[in-house]
């Protein structure tokens, strides 16, 4: 196995026990005041608490499921839509094609996060609203890719004489199409996990996402508008560790996302 690959790997299984303790046996809550306000990291508290009392520990643990939930339903969206829709562009042609390569360049052109906080803003503070909206700006990515690879494929002899035979759509996608185009859509979908995830972020920190959700997002919106952590040492127990979750997460599924694309690239050599 990839040694790389194994690493990146074994950070984020290390991350999800992590949570999965925080999340399910340790004895503080993430959402009620379970301590002191602003006590330092000690025995009962991992992390120390916030400045109502909150573990930090425990509301890291939740964020981290909270970013993992967004992250996998934002791309299976996107996936799903930008595969369906790269697919019938590629292989229909014509007019469809036309249409959906408009809307394909359309989205991309748009600029994603200021569009997204607006939409925010007006569907409302509720997790399923951020994961609708951040797919919505994420399929277009995996369309373009899946719409020029059908369009390669479908050149090919074998396809054309399988058509002549009467082969209709779903049997071709089947024996031929599907293993061309998945792993481009596995690729892609990978990449748009780490996006939702940062997007969902910055929309938290932004105050734009579910309050009771306790994203990383949250977090660090919470303990910057504190003004005694410019001051004091809290921000080492209350900021820095939501920033360092946020950050570990993003590389290690960046490097993961390009490493998958290095094997199924040398594969296909």
């Amino acid at each position: 196995m990839n040694k790389k690959l194994f690493t990146y790997l074994a950070i984020l299984l290390v991350m999800f026990i992590i949570s999965a303790y925080g999340s399910l046996f340790y004895p503080h809550s993430a959402v009620r005041p379970n301590g002191p306000s602003l006590e330092p990291p000690s025995r009962d508290h991992i992390l120390g608490t916030d400045d109502l009392g909150t573990d930090i520990f425990a509301q890291i643990s939740k964020g981290f499921f909270t970013s993992l939930f967004v992250g996998v339903a934002t791309a299976f969206l996107a996936m799903f839509l930008g595969g369906s829709l790269g697919l019938m562009g590629g292989y229909l042609g014509g007019k469809t094609d036309l249409f959906i390569s408009f809307l394909i360049n359309l989205f991309l052109s748009l600029p994603q996060l200021p569009v997204i906080i607006v939409a925010g803003a007006f569907l409302g503070q509720s997790i399923i609203n951020v994961i609708f909206i951040i797919a919505l700006f994420s399929w277009a990515g995996i369309a373009k890719v899946v719409r020029a690879k059908t369009r390669q494929i479908r050149e090919n002899t074998y396809l054309q004489l399988a058509r002549s035979y009467g082969a209709g759509f779903f049997y071709l996608f089947k024996k031929h199409l599907f293993a061309d185009i998945f792993p481009l859509l596995l690729i892609n979908s990978l990449a748009v996990v780490g996006k939702a995830i940062l997007q969902e972020a910055s929309l938290a920190f932004l105050g734009l996402s579910d309050p009771l959700a306790r994203s990383w997002g949250l977090i660090i919106n919470k303990a910057m508008n504190f003004s005694a952590i410019y001051y004091t040492n809290y921000w080492l127990w209350w900021l820095l560790p939501p920033v360092f979750s946020l950050v570990v997460t993003l590389y290690c599924l960046r490097l993961l996302t390009r490493e998958i694309e290095n094997i199924v690239y040398r594969s296909e050599l």
